[in-house]
């Protein structure tokens, strides 16, 4: 007995071998839509930083070497993001303690 396959996203009838739906056009395979490209890495490292790592190691379609460049970038940032933290908080730190306790 043969299963019917429908897309997930608008459950139109697809065959075993389609890659993406015929219907609505989205990706039928986990790690080819979007956000697994380059510039989906790129727009998701630019809003979520470093959380966009599991994309770039999740993606079919982005190479090995470029993997690693997108993980040395994100950590960098993710780093560079922490300490810049880091320092905004001893920079309002002594400035409360400027305020409560005078120049």
């Amino acid at each position: 007995m043969n299963e019917i396959l429908t897309c997930r996203h608008c459950h139109t009838p697809i065959e075993e071998t389609d890659n993406f739906c015929r219907a609505c056009g989205r990706s039928l395979k986990q790690g080819y839509s979007f956000w697994f490209t380059h510039t989906g890495i790129i727009l998701l490292a630019l809003l979520a930083g470093p959380f966009a790592l599991p994309f770039v190691w999740m993606s079919k379609i982005i190479s090995p070497v470029a993997k690693w460049i997108y993980s040395a970038v994100l950590l960098l940032i993710g780093y560079y993001f922490i300490l810049t933290c880091y320092k905004l908080f001893l920079l309002i730190q002594t400035s409360t303690n400027m305020l409560l306790h005078g120049f």
